[in-house]
């Protein structure tokens, strides 16, 4: 197990990602993936099936979900590693969460409907897509109704309508970490280097240990579009501070360009502690 890589951070297509969670684990597999985990957006039903497959493969899993949170305006992704998915009170806080994940859509429907004639929210309700082409209800109606040509390029309508994730009330950090202790899991920070703005090292630093003293227990230093500088630092807090350490891709399949594996992190460079020995 310990001569494999690791990648804990993989979307299916539960969330909005292109892949079932089947293809997942034999991508992974083919990738010399030891140590994996999928990670959907507020919805448990791509790791729970990961869970029932990997007994068929020579691949350890790790239930796993990401988290949104709002914390001074700003979106945040809390990953969930090693959560009991039978667990009721946190999987009702993760429906709850998805809905308001799709509420942020519908509000942006609500404020489109009076600039295109051809957008309506009873129209939008009753739209259905096809999950396997990844990316989300909204982004697909968009290229439906002529407003876009591609999924990516959706993305350019909530900016344009000053749409943000702060037009629902997501959950704060903290509360997302009571409900991933309460589920048996460990809360790690997905992509700081990818969420926190701050350009100075030392500002993005304090940035980081405030955000770990809401419950924290661990850092995804390990990131496609981490520099050195800043896995480096992610390191070295986790170090000091005692928090695990972790790696993902972040692969969503075609919906985006990260690839199961990619990061080639071996699992003995990360710090699992109770996680790994649950296995």
């Amino acid at each position: 197990m310990f001569r494999k890589i690791a990648d804990l951070h993989i979307h299916s297509f539960y969330s909005d990602g292109t892949m079932s969670p089947e293809e997942i684990i034999i991508a992974a597999s083919n990738k010399g993936v030891g140590l994996l985990a999928i990670t959907d957006h507020d919805i448990l039903d791509g790791s729970m099936e990961l869970m029932k497959l990997c007994n068929s493969y020579d691949i350890k899993c790790i239930p796993g979900v990401e988290v949104d949170a709002v914390d001074n305006g700003v979106n945040y992704h809390i990953l969930g590693y090693g959560i009991n998915l039978a667990n009721e009170e946190f999987s009702q806080f993760i429906k709850q969460n998805r809905n308001l994940l799709e509420e942020v859509n519908i509000k942006l429907i609500e404020k489109m409907e009076h600039d295109y004639d051809c957008v309506t929210l009873s129209d939008y309700t009753d739209f259905k897509y096809d999950k396997r082409k990844g990316g989300w209800k909204a982004l697909h109606y968009f290229i439906e109704k002529g407003l876009t040509k591609s999924l990516l390029e959706g993305f350019m309508l909530y900016s344009k309508h000053e749409h943000s994730y702060n037009c629902v009330q997501f959950p704060s950090i903290e509360q997302v970490c009571k409900y991933i202790h309460s589920a048996g899991g460990k809360a790690i920070l997905a992509h700081p280097g990818k969420v926190i703005k701050e350009a100075n090292i030392d500002d993005f630093k304090n940035e980081i240990l405030r955000i770990v003293n809401s419950g924290i227990d661990g850092i995804e230093c390990y990131y496609p579009s981490h520099t050195r500088e800043i896995t480096n630092l992610c390191i070295e807090i986790c170090k000091d501070r005692n928090l695990l350490i972790t790696c993902g891709s972040d692969c969503h399949g075609e919906f985006e360009d990260s690839e199961i594996g990619e990061m080639n992190i071996p699992i003995e460079k990360l710090r699992l502690d109770d996680i790994c020995k649950r296995l």
